[in-house]
């Protein structure tokens, strides 16, 4: 926002300017206070005059520096330089509010040009270092490091930082060297610093001696500073990696003895418990925490969260209609708030939850979803289809919501309708499987069938690994007798890949009797029954291979409870005809 500047402010800033020359008056450009002046040319001389223009220039743009309006202070400093180019301190300021807006770029050319403008400056070195660590380019902040070390030989914070360096570098050795130096420095006073870092140098490394190299370096950082945080929680995090919950807690829980509360440790505190399986352990750290931290939103829905997973909706459900109350602005609450009352079976008040989650959440598009589905389940089909059409419209961020919408207009039998849902899916997200997977069932339901193939294979280029895709397409090429060789490759691979399928291994059965290879295929048949013994159709199919190996009695009986499974009559007579065709 633009600044305003007060009597005070325009007081002091006339003394300043003053004291640089002669001057005529102030006066306001815009009704927003911004400030110029103008000089009167036959009071002062053109070199005063630019100079204090410069100055006050600076001074605006520190101001704004310290509103933190960096584009504004940008613009100002901008304008020193034009007025004053030989300036080291605009530079090195320009570059510092580039860098508050995340410009990088211009950030590291200003502070190139300040260090020309003084090449013994180390400031701006260690600016120039941190900028390039920034930008990734590790290797020329190491030089600035080693610039700044031979300015200065004595400088500590330059050693600290070129370890630092080259632990992101994975250049282990190098970054042991630079800390152990450190410690041999009489004006270091921070050796538990050092000692945390080497062991976080040992700790990125694999085997067990570096792990024991760690764990001493932590202990030893412990002991120099026994509330020294980050160095309790990285050798928790050892012990863990370790698999030793004992010591990790040993640890931890000690820290929490030595210290009044610390939000980090009792955060690891009950990640430790609920590795231990002790949940209502670690529901008393998150309790602190909530307690102590200045927002409890967090840790109150890592509890509700943890209560959901040990099934314990009813409590799980206080605790979230209490945050919902506290934190009405939660999405993350109400999200799970809903899917607690959707595990009670209050389906109404489920149904309310998501509906109720905002457009902006990242949760809206799955709630959306969810109630779609329990409108559906109620029979609630145009609740559920205008409730997906708005989800489409508002944020259609999932290919989830293209293909619920699409289910809903097969349930209503608008084939085609879906057939086009579908396809304004496939524009947004033209490799997701399981959209190209729906869409071919539905061109099958449209008598489309070689488009539909086509669209299986090319399930199949984007997931080769697509298991009911291959089930499909193999079962379709059996059916219609083609590429029998392939659909047995492709159902053999399916069985591999979920081999306790019924349907999956009804599939491969069907193809083999296809192909007249009957001993094979009732071995796959009676293995889908076995898994599926409620479906008809396995059953049916299974009739048939007894029938083609004359095994008419167990073919009869199999007939039978394919007729007694199956709710279709038009294909219950049918069988029955196979029954008859048998006695006969």
């Amino acid at each position: 926002m633009p600044i305003s500047l007060n009597s005070c402010t325009v007081m002091v800033l006339s003394l300043i300017l003053c004291s640089c020359g002669s001057m005529s008056k102030w006066q306001r450009l815009n009704s927003q206070g911004d400030l110029s002046i103008r000089f009167a040319p036959d009071a002062i001389s053109s070199a005063v005059s630019s100079r204090t223009q410069a100055d006050f220039e600076f001074l605006k743009g520190d101001i704004y520096s310290r509103e933190g309006e960096s584009a504004q202070a940008i613009k100002h400093f901008e304008k020193v330089v034009e007025l004053d180019p030989e300036s080291l301190f605009v530079y090195f300021r320009l570059s510092t509010e580039y860098l508050k807006t995340n410009q990088i770029g211009a950030a590291i050319a200003n502070a190139l040009l300040a260090t020309k403008k003084d090449p013994q400056n180390i400031e701006v070195y260690f600016l120039l270092a941190d900028l390039y660590t920034l930008e990734g380019n590790y290797d020329k902040a190491d030089s600035y490091y080693q610039i700044i070390q031979g300015l200065q030989p004595n400088n500590i914070e330059a050693p600290f930082l070129m370890g630092s360096l080259y632990l992101k570098k994975k250049e282990y050795q190098k970054a042991e060297q630079a800390f152990n130096a450190l410690l041999k420095a009489s004006n270091y006073k921070k050796p538990q610093v050092v000692h945390y870092y080497l062991g976080l140098v040992h700790m990125d490394q694999k085997g067990i001696q570096h792990q024991k190299l760690a764990e001493k370096a932590f202990l030893k950082s412990l002991r120099l500073a026994p509330e020294y945080e980050e160095a309790a929680v990285s050798l928790a995090k050892l012990y863990l990696r370790q698999r030793d919950e004992t010591k990790a807690l040993t640890v931890t829980l000690g820290f929490q003895k030595r210290k009044d509360f610390s939000i980090k440790i009792a955060d690891l505190v009950a990640d430790i418990y609920l590795q231990k399986q002790e949940p209502d352990k670690a529901i008393k750290q998150l309790e602190l925490i909530a307690i102590n931290a200045q927002s409890s939103i967090e840790s109150e829905l890592k509890i509700a969260i943890i209560l959901i997973e040990q099934k314990r909706y009813v409590e799980a459900a206080v605790k979230l209609n209490d945050i919902v109350s506290k934190f009405p602005e939660s999405d993350s609450a109400r999200y799970y708030l809903a899917a607690v009352n959707q595990e009670k079976g209050d389906i109404e008040r489920a149904i309310r939850d998501y509906t109720l989650v905002p457009v902006d959440s990242g949760h809206y598009s799955e709630a959306i979803i969810h109630a779609a589905h329990l409108l559906r389940r109620q029979g609630s089909i145009d609740k559920a289809l205008a409730l997906t059409a708005k989800g489409l419209k508002e944020k259609a961020d999932r290919p989830e919501i293209y293909i619920m919408h699409a289910s809903l207009l097969e349930a209503k039998a608008d084939y085609m309708g879906s057939a086009k849902v579908l396809e304004k899916g496939l524009v947004k997200f033209a490799e997701d499987s399981s959209l190209l997977f729906q869409h071919a069932l539905t061109l099958d339901r449209l008598g489309q069938r070689n488009s539909m193939i086509s669209q299986m294979r090319k399930v199949l280029d984007v997931d080769p690994v697509h298991v009911a895709s291959m089930s499909y397409l193999a079962y379709t090429l059996a059916e219609r007798g083609q590429n029998l060789s392939e659909a047995e490759r492709l159902a053999k691979r399916a069985v591999e890949l979920k081999p306790r399928d019924g349907y999956v291994l009804d599939t491969v059965g069907w193809v083999l009797f296809k192909q007249k290879k009957y001993p094979e295929s009732i071995k796959y048949l009676e293995q889908a029954l076995a898994i599926q013994p409620s479906a008809g159709i396995i059953a049916e199919h299974l009739a048939d291979a007894y029938s083609a190996q004359f095994f008419t009695e167990k073919a009869k009986l199999m007939y039978g409870k394919a007729v007694s499974l199956t709710t279709d009559e038009t294909r219950a007579r049918l069988i029955r005809i196979k029954i008859q065709d048998l006695t006969f």
